[in-house]
């Protein structure tokens, strides 16, 4: 005997559990961070130009930490030559893999570039980035004055070491 066909209330209601299968881990300056099925974290946001990091203070930003949370071998990323994200330390909280170290990518304009999560960030701001990745995106790459009002989307893969301009990165714990 033949099974039946999966019914139209059967089809949207499994389609509808899959939906279900995404969680949001944090709602920062008005945008949902979600936890995929794969494990995957996405989020849409502005952005702004971090240049925190070992390359220095050369753009007299008041806000410039000489540090990143992530170490390549002990040394800080650069953000001048590193493409790296700052992620809120909800990302952290909100899955079990590793995630400073892990893969990301940024895209904006029709644009994606591959990077490496560098930085924790602070708890209510969304969408930094190193200045190397807005050079790579082509935008205006000035902390003081660079960054996006909307259309920047970021994903990251916890758990699995990043790859960025032909560098391999170590996963770290936090």
């Amino acid at each position: 005997m033949d099974k039946p066909a999966v019914s139209a209330s059967k089809a949207c209601s499994k389609a509808g559990t899959q939906k279900a299968m995404r969680k949001t881990i944090a709602i920062i300056q008005g945008h949902s961070i979600t936890l995929n099925e794969d494990g995957s974290v996405e989020w849409d946001s502005k952005g702004a130009v971090d240049d925190d990091g070992s390359g220095g203070n050369a753009w007299g930003d008041p806000d410039f930490q000489p540090s990143t949370s992530f170490r390549q071998d002990g040394q800080s990323l650069n953000a001048e030559t590193e493409n790296y994200v700052v992620v809120p330390p909800a990302v952290l909280e909100g899955v079990a893999p590793i995630v400073l170290g892990c893969q990301a990518e940024v895209s904006y304009g029709g644009k994606t570039v591959q990077a490496v999560v560098g930085d924790i960030g602070p708890h209510a701001k969304l969408g930094e980035n190193s200045v190397a990745l807005y050079r790579a995106l082509g935008l205006l790459d000035s902390p003081l004055s660079g960054g996006v009002d909307s259309g920047m989307h970021t994903k990251i893969w916890p758990g699995t070491p990043a790859i960025a301009n032909g560098k391999t990165y170590t996963l770290q714990p936090s």
